[in-house]
């Protein structure tokens, strides 16, 4: 993961602007199926040009990465956008970027749509429009003979804990400690890595007792590693969506997603492509949702 794991600062947490799901004035999608590029709903760019043009940053597992042959492009974001695309009727041609350069790329006409474990959060609400398309969160990972040692986060007091530097997860294990010692306990030593990768892989070398990472990244190691870690304290940070990120200036495009989105939901192939990924359960969306993060 880049220093800003997560996808989003812990600022993000405590942001306070609002946005109505309605702002985009996007509904379910109803029966007829998804838009097409030659319903003329899309954007008369793209759909002329007959590509969407993705942009997005890897590495980031499970949602975006590249497979064993070092050049094919894998993860939710990626599957889910092309099977978006075609949709729409269009391919999907995906561009590797640098995450701070994403979306004033967006904004600039470089692309037509970002994938990326965006956070859906107020202030990035200000100048793109999110088609919001999972659950996110914070979760803990640990050794998994370990797991029944932390019922809740007052068990991580007196421990180690690994972050990854720039992410939300320094803040949130601050807390932790700081509530530790409030009431009365040992502080948490937080250990800070590079990423999360290097704060994993510090569990199994036993210079960490634990991890907190993003939740899709535990429940992914957690179904992928099963006899290395195990998922715990999935409640240790507000709930918040990642979202598929259009530029504000074209709502057409963003109602456009949310239906072949909602498509996609319900054949089951939103599902299956998560799954094939080892997310599943609550992190799953019923239905695509305009801007509608509340944090």
């Amino acid at each position: 993961m880049t220093p800003v794991s997560l996808r989003y600062v812990a600022a993000a947490l405590v942001a306070t602007s609002a946005a109505l799901l309605t702002a985009c004035g996007y509904q379910p999608a109803a029966a007829g199926g998804p838009p097409t590029a030659a319903s003329g709903v899309v954007s008369r760019m793209v759909e002329q040009a007959g590509v969407l043009r993705v942009g997005t940053n890897v590495p980031f597992v499970p949602m975006e990465f590249y497979a064993p042959d070092g050049s094919t492009l894998s993860g939710i974001d990626i599957d889910l956008a092309t099977a978006v695309a075609g949709r729409l009727g269009l391919k999907a041609s995906f561009s590797n970027a640098s995450w701070d350069g994403l979306i004033p790329a967006l904004t600039a006409g470089r692309h037509d749509m970002l994938a990326s474990s965006f956070g859906d959060f107020p202030e990035r609400r200000k100048q793109v429009i999110f088609v919001d398309m999972l659950k996110g969160g914070i979760a803990g990972i640990v050794r998994a003979p370990d797991k029944s040692r932390y019922p809740r986060s007052s068990a991580l007091c007196g421990e180690t804990v690994g972050v990854a530097n720039g992410s939300a997860t320094v803040a949130v294990a601050q807390s932790i400690s700081a509530r530790c010692v409030k009431g009365g306990g040992k502080a948490v030593s937080v250990q800070v890595f590079p990423t999360d990768r290097e704060a994993t892989v510090a569990i199994r070398s036993g210079r960490a007792d634990a991890a907190l990472v993003d939740s899709v990244v535990a429940q992914h190691l957690a179904g992928s590693q099963p006899r290395h870690y195990a998922e715990v304290l999935d409640d240790v940070s507000p709930a918040f969506h990642y979202g598929f990120v259009v530029d504000k200036n074209n709502p057409a495009l963003a109602r456009a997603i949310a239906k072949a989105l909602d498509s996609l939901i319900a054949d089951g192939t939103y599902a299956e492509i998560c799954a094939k990924y080892g997310v599943s359960g609550s992190a799953l969306v019923t239905r695509a949702t305009i801007n509608g993060g509340k944090q």
